[in-house]
Parts: C-alpha cells; sequence; structure tokens
C-alpha cells in the first residue's frame, strides 16, 4: 500500500430547514467564514453518527462512557452477582489497570475519565472480576477495599490494560486517548471537518404551541397549554473527510484488506448519514447531491475554500446547482496548482444532472462509486 495513500471525500448536501446541531441555546450552530454567517455542522457530531453507522454496518461495536463500574456490574448481576458485590467488582476492576489520575467518583460511582474500548471487553472484565472474586469479595469495607484494590491491580493491571488496549475498526479509525496510559492511544486514520453552507444563511425562529385536548373547543378558552419558539436553519452544506489508508492498516495489525473494507464502509456512512438533532420535527432525511471521491499519493486537499466567497442563488436553481458548479471550478484550478500526478482515481455521483468537468469519472449511484474506490484501493494496495 505505501505510505502515502489517502482517501478524499466530498460532499454537497442540501438540508431543508431543520437543526441538525445545536449549540448550548438550542439553536443550529453557525460560524463566520468569508466575512459572513454559515450553518454548520462541528466535526465533533457528525463523527459521532457516522462512527455508529460504521459499526453497525460491521456489526463490531465500540463503547464510550465514564460508567464503566455500572456497565461491568450490570454484566456480573446478569450472572447471578448480588447487586453489592457486582457493584464493588465494577469499581475495583475500573481502577485495576492502575492508570494515574483514573478515579471512581463515590456519589455517581462513574470514572472521572471516559473510556473507549470494545463491548466485547465488557464481558472480558467481568470474566476477570470472577477470575478474582476472592480478592473482591473480601473488601467488605471502605479499609479493605483499599487494601484489596491494591492487591487485584497487581495481580490484574496487564488483563485489564489488555482489554482497554483493545482496538474495534471504529476506533482504529476514529482515533482514541486515555490520559497518562500511552499504550492506549490510537491516532485516527480519518479526518472529518466541520461542515458549513457554502453560502450564507440565517437562523429562523419558529413560533409553535402545543393543543391541551381537553380544553380545546371550549368556550372562551384557546387550547393552547404550551407556547414556544424553535430555531432552525436550512442550506447545502460542503462536507469533507480524508482516510489514511495505510495508518488505518496500521491500526488494524497491518490488515490491508480490513482497511479498504472499512473505507468503503465509511464512504458510505460519511455519504448518508445525516445527524439525528430534532429529526422529529424536521424529518430532514436528503440524499447528497453530490459525492466525489479521489484516491491520492500526494496529501489530502480540502477543497472548502471554494466557497469562501459565499455562493448566490441562482433565479430558480437555489444553491445546489452553483455550488457544484464552484466546487468544480475550484477543484480544476487545485489541479492545475498542484498538477494531477498524486491522483490515482477521481470519481463522483452526480443528482442533479450538472455534469461537472474536473470531479473525475461520473458514475451511476452510490454502490456503484463505492465499487470503483475499493477497486482503486485494491489496485494501489498491490502495485
Amino acid at each position: 500500500m505505501g505510505n502515502r495513500l489517502y482517501l478524499d471525500l466530498h460532499v454537497l448536501h442540501s438540508y431543508p430547514l431543520s437543526n441538525l446541531n445545536r449549540d448550548d441555546l438550542n439553536s443550529p450552530k453557525t460560524a463566520i467564514y468569508g466575512g459572513e454567517q454559515r450553518g454548520r455542522v462541528s466535526s465533533q457530531s457528525g463523527k459521532r453518527h457516522v462512527r455508529a453507522a460504521v459499526e453497525q454496518r460491521l456489526g463490531e461495536y465500540a463503547i464510550r462512557t465514564r460508567r464503566l463500574p455500572e456497565t461491568i456490574a450490570a454484566e456480573l448481576t446478569a450472572n447471578g452477582w448480588d447487586a453489592e458485590a457486582a457493584a464493588r467488582a465494577g469499581r475495583m476492576l475500573a481502577l485495576a489497570a492502575g492508570v494515574d489520575g483514573v478515579k471512581v467518583e463515590s456519589e455517581t460511582n462513574d470514572t472521572n475519565s471516559m473510556f473507549l474500548l470494545p463491548r466485547a471487553g465488557i464481558s472480558e472484565l467481568a470474566a476477570l472480576a470472577v477470575e478474582h472474586r476472592a480478592l473482591i469479595e473480601a473488601a467488605t469495607d471502605a479499609k479493605k477495599e483499599k487494601t484489596e484494590q491494591e492487591k487485584l491491580t497487581k495481580a490484574a493491571s496487564k488483563s485489564v490494560l489488555a482489554v482497554l488496549r483493545g482496538r474495534t475498526a471504529s476506533i482504529a479509525a476514529f482515533g482514541r486517548m486515555l490520559a497518562n496510559e500511552p499504550g492506549s492511544t490510537v491516532d485516527g486514520a480519518i479526518q472529518v471537518a466541520h461542515q458549513i453552507t457554502t453560502h450564507a444563511t440565517a437562523v429562523q425562529a419558529d413560533f409553535f404551541t402545543a393543543v391541551d385536548d381537553i380544553t380545546h373547543g371550549q368556550q372562551d378558552e384557546s387550547g393552547s397549554a404550551h407556547m414556544g419558539t424553535a430555531l432552525l436553519t436550512s442550506g447545502t452544506y460542503y462536507r469533507y473527510a480524508s482516510v489514511n489508508l495505510p495508518e488505518l492498516a496500521a491500526n488494524l495489525g497491518n490488515d490491508e484488506e480490513s482497511a479498504r473494507r472499512v473505507a468503503v464502509e465509511f464512504t458510505q456512512a460519511f455519504a448518508v448519514t445525516i445527524p439525528s438533532a430534532k429529526k422529529n420535527s424536521t424529518a430532514p432525511f436528503t440524499p447528497p447531491s453530490l459525492v466525489c471521491a479521489v484516491l491520492r499519493t500526494d496529501q489530502p486537499v480540502n477543497l472548502g475554500s471554494a466557497f469562501e466567497a459565499p455562493v448566490r442563488a441562482e433565479r430558480g436553481s437555489g444553491y445546489v446547482v452553483p455550488s457544484i458548479t464552484r466546487l468544480d471550478e475550484h477543484t480544476g484550478a487545485v489541479r492545475r496548482f498542484y498538477g494531477t500526478d498524486g491522483e490515482l482515481m477521481s470519481a463522483h455521483v452526480d443528482l442533479t444532472g450538472t455534469k461537472p468537468q474536473h470531479l473525475g469519472e461520473p458514475v451511476e449511484g452510490l454502490a456503484a462509486l463505492l465499487t470503483t474506490i475499493e477497486d482503486a484501493v485494491t489496485k494501489a494496495s498491490t502495485a
């Protein structure tokens, strides 16, 4: 596969009135770019939903939580442990790795740090609790628990660390960090940009009421039991992600076949996954208008600067078509600047019939694009 192989993904996606990603005031997130306010979906939000979709498609799940003690305890009680012993086991196993700074909060029984581990690791930690049950059951009060914790850490730290260092495809793809435990650190092989609208946008207020079915229709009663305002926006968003394929393969134990599969599944998920905020009242389930994939050997190239000057809606055509045209023209300029020697494959699927000239081979449908990507990565891996 070589040391430099990147899969760049560029998506233009038009969403109707919605609130895909909220800030702390429940308003759609925005950003200033090119001197204009743009709609925005944060990278964190986008990755969260795509990660969940990739895990579902692969049938391989990770769990990110501060409630590790509770999760271990639930596994143990399901297998016959009494609640008190299971809770103690959860606390002690969460600390048994001996990671500096990790504590269990006395009030909540949560850890003060987030853990990200394979979901199967919960059963493995529960099995370690069974293996060391005598130590756990000897911790009958706070003083004894501290003493037995030291014994458990000495006896089981390597086994617990092995579980915490376990990887799934999504951990290999998106990375992991646990403070003071460098062995658990995984540098993510996928970079995802914040999504922004290609044009200026404004947040719109939607005043609404909720009707009381009992009072509705009664004399001198409006039937309104609640009034509120929802904040919404709409627009055509540019989305970008880049997959570092050699790094992904390395994170998967130098398994190039698995890396190729994960890259294809990520492309599928990235193209069609929509953040779920306010979905029940906005149903923003639109398909992307354009998906472009470029396999490169030089460097990742984010084309978001195509929209530094906001796109203006053409009369009768909205923002999608002029956004595709702008992206196409900018891509042509970038290709002239960098040259095309670093491009192994470039292809796109277009919902609008715009027929861009610089976005690579046109293919019919997302499935065909995924096949094109898979074939190109396979060819690059065997070259």
